[in-house]
């Protein structure tokens, strides 16, 4: 297939198939699924075949490629639009540097992965393009500075190692350094990070590889259902806790359900009051019956999360007054009613 789009006379239609070829075949390489992988294979197959036709001089397909190149259609016109919106007055888009998927992105973060808008096919505005060339300039000297460092470091730890080496120092002896690992030829050097003799030099044994664990560091964790639990950085919890946080969140669950349950209640209600005063219907101890569900229900909605996900009526002469009533409350009798309702009764009767 690359071999294949080498035969394209338009530099961006075959930057863009060189690219995207390569990216999806090193992203799905992971894949394990038989029939993922043989639906990926019918797809590269009639990639191929699209671009022999293509070469072959079969103008829609010729068409099709370039406005996928161009950005005319497929996923690089949705990148396009989104540059074309970015208005962030100080940040760089992103979407300059690297237009794969997010997914993509970080399975593979590397920028020798990236995939560069195409300037030929896209003119990116020129603040944008401005910004962010500005930001990558920054990080490459960053980087470089950092590697400087980086080099000087490691030469002065390799001087000092190789000075006590020479002055007969066992213990780096024991732990893989030898007299004669180091030697002074100064037709060897190359800067002062390079230390002669250790490249190529055949007394070199390279130190021993020892595992040095961090002490452990404990974080005090608070989940979004609310469970606190302490956690060690680099160890697996326990299986009990596991279970205690996932218990934690099935509870939110339910009460979040039974929340959207006390919700859409009161929208009823409200709903059964405004109809009936259209209708002109006067029925004045209906009123005063939903107008305390409807207190009722506001109240389970304010404290419903310290409230015990299951729930016995306290009140049983009120078990016969809620039959008496429409059917549709007859799912609040699983429910506690408060003693405020005796006291609306009373005033009724």
């Amino acid at each position: 297939m690359l071999k294949q789009t080498r035969h394209f006379a338009d530099p961006v239609e075959q930057r863009y198939l060189w690219s995207w070829i390569r990216e999806r075949f090193r992203y799905n390489k992971r894949e394990t699924s038989p029939k993922k992988v043989e639906r990926q294979l019918n797809d590269a197959a009639s990639v191929i075949q699209t671009m022999a036709d293509a070469l072959n001089g079969v103008a829609d397909q010729q068409r099709h490629i370039s406005d996928l190149a161009y950005g005319r259609t497929g996923w690089l016109k949705d990148i396009m639009q989104e540059i074309r919106e970015f208005h962030h007055p100080v940040k760089p888009c992103d979407l300059i540097r690297d237009v794969r998927p997010r997914s993509s992105r970080m399975l593979h973060p590397h920028p020798a992965y990236r995939i560069p808008i195409d300037q030929q096919a896209f003119e990116v505005p020129a603040h944008i393009l401005q910004r962010t060339l500005d930001e990558d300039a920054k990080e490459k000297r960053r980087m470089e500075e950092k590697r400087r460092r980086k080099r000087l470091r490691l030469a002065r730890e390799l001087k000092a190692m190789a000075d006590a080496v020479k002055g007969g120092n066992v213990f780096l002896q024991d732990s893989g350094l030898v007299p004669g690992a180091f030697s002074v030829e100064p037709s060897v050097s190359r800067g002062p990070w390079y230390v002669p003799g250790v490249v190529g030099n055949p007394a070199w044994i390279p130190p021993k590889i020892r595992n040095r664990l961090d002490p452990p560091f404990v974080q005090h964790v608070r989940a979004s259902s609310g469970c606190e639990f302490l956690r060690v950085n680099g160890r697996k919890p326990p299986h009990w806790l596991s279970n205690r946080v996932a218990a934690s969140f099935r509870l939110t669950a339910r009460r979040l359900a039974r929340h959207e349950f006390y919700y859409h209640f009161v929208e009823d209600l409200r709903l059964e009051e405004e109809f009936e005063a259209r209708l002109g219907i006067e029925d004045r101890g209906y009123w005063v019956y939903a107008r305390n569900y409807r207190e009722f229900l506001r109240a389970r909605l304010k404290n419903f999360s310290l409230q015990s996900p299951h729930f016995e009526l306290q009140d049983k002469g009120l078990e016969a007054e809620l039959a008496e009533g429409a059917q549709e409350y007859g799912r609040l009798v699983a429910y506690a009613m408060e003693p405020q309702f005796d006291e609306v009764l009373e005033s009724i009767g």
